[in-house]
């Protein structure tokens, strides 16, 4: 049957895996130690079964020593070079499988259906597996059960029964097939034909994904291993801070900074009298969906009564050796006849610790204070590292330098902790024997439509070009060199182009310093004399109300920028509150790609403030920067370096960004391509999506020896 004048031929790959110690599985074709066991392929019909299905195993344990796949090699070519599109659900998957086992797809068009049921779901949190995807359809089941228990049994697709895999394998292609059918039908509605450009564009992103992750990274084995002792020894420091600071404020008691009750108790010098009346008189929990239950509005002076009256003040503890039994724990007993008991009974002053604490009226921890019922958790109060920024706030302007060291060494401490265990250990992990990282790219996690990445997730990197452990990342080319070429102020722009704000229209012609003018603001002092340490910090506050951010339970200072903020881009809150009463109305936000992002149950409360207000200003402009912009400029560098026979390769891109790996003969031509992609991805924009967009773009290209080290050659 042909759909819109093509065939469309679903396929479906199983492959061996390997697992490693710690319950990880890694099915890529990139290890050399997994190979392909069998492929499916059907082209599709309305009436779709097992029958119609072409399936082919390549390696099997119950196959004979002399088995040769080649005509099923032959087979399966042969059907791809009929077809015009290739549908599969997580696509990239069985293209890399495809590729890797040397069958030739190139020149087709692609089809995924995860990406397709992600783009319907609008933005909406659901499962997009093809099993839980083919039950919300009501379409051909998977018989996962064939295989699902061998599987979890760690027995791969190799050696569960032969005709178990093929019958599983024969439904997955039907369950594909169905669910594509279903799609199809959807898009055809007439809600939904504006989201076909946005599908379009993501299934041919799939595919220059796919070519990334084959590039892969080159990584520097021996450098990493520097950055990691580097980490080791600061990550060692801050711990012996943070444990001196505690020994300071808290006297002897042992505190395990691991623990959110005892880190509550040190930073905010209060403890829980009963945990069960805490959470019911600050709703903690979740609800019926699995979602925190909002806290109660209070008043400050409720939340300060409600504070004072669940909880206690911690005080500061000293401990000496007990004289009673002289540090033993235990006491000497003599028997009647006179001879001492073989087990000596414990002290009852000390209660056989040996120690004896002295609690004194001196009040413990660093004494920082909550502000209101968003401070509150089961454990105490919030230590999270979102709430450490808000904290140090305060104790900056109560000029509590033993808070602000704790505090700067904890957000420190969990950014090196996190460098070490996602970034530098997923890294060595991950490398290939060959020195390449092939991470894994995704397109359908996030609610915006923003890439991320995962073995490891280079996308959660910090922001910036100040990162150790970029410097592990090196050309493959002798000479070679890492370009990056970086939007500026990407998502400011946006917000400006989604807005009409005639004010950020003008300070991006006019190339004003924003961070610049938030520090003015925050530190009331004239743009002239603010100072480059000023306009660093206020960098943290220039763009958060971009996102929803008000200001509260910040200093009156900053709070002011907020209100400031909004008067002199008057446009950009007038466009927040008309986002606002658009998702009461009808629930959705509908961008100039076609995009469409959702929400339901949204409602106003009694405090004024609508529901999800913090996401409906933030998605849209995060999803046409990230989602839509980001990716379009990937496609174009990506086809010209391709026109251009280019040796050089795409291998990243991370936030705003494109990362390229340059050979040595092509520097003058990767900088012109970058420029001409991203400068001028406003064509694309059009072309596309018949969205004329006024806001001028700009970029900034570095290139050096690694991707940390780079200079400047275009801004």
């Amino acid at each position: 049957m042909l759909i819109n004048g093509r065939r469309y031929l679903v396929i479906d790959v199983e492959n061996t895996v390997q697992r490693d110690g710690e319950g990880r599985i890694d099915g890529s074709p990139f290890n050399i130690e997994n190979y392909l066991v069998s492929v499916g392929a059907a082209f599709i019909d309305k009436d779709m079964n097992p029958s119609k299905v072409t399936y082919e195993f390549f390696a099997h344990n119950d196959l004979p020593p002399e088995f040769s796949g080649e005509q099923g090699f032959k087979i399966i070519q042969d059907m791809i070079d009929q077809a015009d599109v290739l549908v599969g659900h997580n696509l990239k998957y069985d293209l890399h499988w495809l590729r890797e086992s040397n069958f030739n797809i190139k020149g087709k068009g692609y089809f995924c259906t995860m990406i397709g049921e992600y783009v319907l779901s609008k933005g909406q949190k659901r499962s997009l597996s093809l099993d839980e995807t083919a039950k919300r359809r009501k379409v051909h089941l998977k018989k996962s059960e064939l295989v699902s228990e061998s599987f979890s049994k760690g027995v791969g697709y190799e050696a569960i029964p032969l005709s178990d895999v093929d019958e599983y394998g024969r439904s997955d292609c039907v369950s594909c097939a169905e669910v594509f059918l279903s799609q199809l039908q959807e898009y055809g509605q007439e809600e939904n034909r504006g989201l076909v450009p946005t599908l379009s564009m993501m299934n041919e992103m799939m595919y220059i994904l796919c070519d990334m992750e084959k590039n892969g990274i080159k990584i520097d084995i021996e450098e990493l291993h520097k950055i990691e002792k580097d980490y080791l020894v600061e990550q060692k420091e801050l711990q012996e801070t943070m444990e001196q600071i505690c020994k300071e404020v808290m006297g002897d008691v042992k505190v395990n900074l691991n623990s959110p009750a005892q880190l509550s108790e040190v930073i905010y010098s209060r403890s829980v009298i009963d945990k069960n009346q805490w959470k019911e008189e600050f709703n903690i929990g979740l609800n019926a969906q699995g979602k925190p239950l909002y806290r109660p509005f209070m008043t400050p002076a409720d939340f300060k009564f409600a504070v004072e009256r669940m909880t206690k003040p911690v005080k500061k503890c000293w401990t000496s050796i007990c004289t009673k039994c002289e540090g033993k724990g235990t006491v000497p007993k003599m028997k009647k006849d006179g001879t001492p008991y073989k087990k000596e009974p414990k002290c009852d002053n000390c209660k056989g610790l040996g120690l004896k604490h002295t609690y004194t009226p001196e009040i413990a921890g660093l004494q920082l204070k909550p502000t209101n019922a968003n401070d509150v958790s089961a454990n105490g109060f919030v230590t999270s590292k979102d709430n450490v920024t808000k904290l140090l706030a305060q104790a900056r302007r109560r000029h509590n330098d033993r808070a602000v060291l704790f505090l700067e060494s904890m957000q420190r401490l969990n950014a090196v902790s996190t460098y070490l265990t996602s970034f530098v250990k997923g890294i060595e992990r991950n490398t290939r024997p060959s020195g390449l990282l092939h991470t894994t790219f995704n397109q359908c996690r996030t609610a915006t439509g923003r890439l991320s990445s995962s073995d490891p997730n280079f996308q959660n990197q910090p922001r910036g070009g100040t990162f150790p452990v970029r410097r592990a990342v090196i050309s493959r080319f002798d000479g070679g060199t890492i370009m990056e070429a970086d939007f500026s102020g990407l998502e400011f722009r946006v917000a400006g182009e989604l807005s009409k704000d005639a004010q950020i229209f003008e300070d991006v012609t006019t190339g004003k310093d924003v961070h610049k003018q938030t520090a003015s603001i925050i530190n009331q002092k004239s743009v002239l004399e603010i100072t480059k340490d000023e306009r660093q910090k206020a960098k943290a506050y220039t763009f958060a109300p971009l996102y929803g951010g008000t200001g509260a339970g910040e200093p009156d200072h900053v709070r002011n920028y907020f209100n400031q903020y909004f008067d002199i881009y008057s446009g950009l809150s007038a466009w927040h509150t008309k986002l606002k009463n658009q998702v009461l109305q009808t629930g959705t936000v509908t961008l100039p790609s076609g995009r469409q992002l959702h929400w339901d149950n949204v409602e106003r409360q009694q405090s004024g403030r609508v529901t999800y207000s913090t996401q409906i200003v933030n998605y849209p402009v995060q999803s046409f920067a990230t989602a839509d912009i980001v990716p379009l400029a990937c496609i174009r560098a990506y086809k010209m370096l391709k026109a251009k026979q280019a040796k050089s390769v795409c291998v990243l891109t991370v936030h705003d960004s494109i990362v390229v790996d340059v050979h040595p003969d092509e520097e003058e031509l990767c900088k012109d391509i970058l420029v001409k992609a991203m400068k001028h991805v406003d064509e694309e924009v059009f072309s596309r999506y018949r969205y004329q967009m006024v806001m001028p773009l700009d970029i900034e290209i570095k290139s050096g020896p690694d991707w940390l080290e780079g200079k400047v050659i275009y801004e």
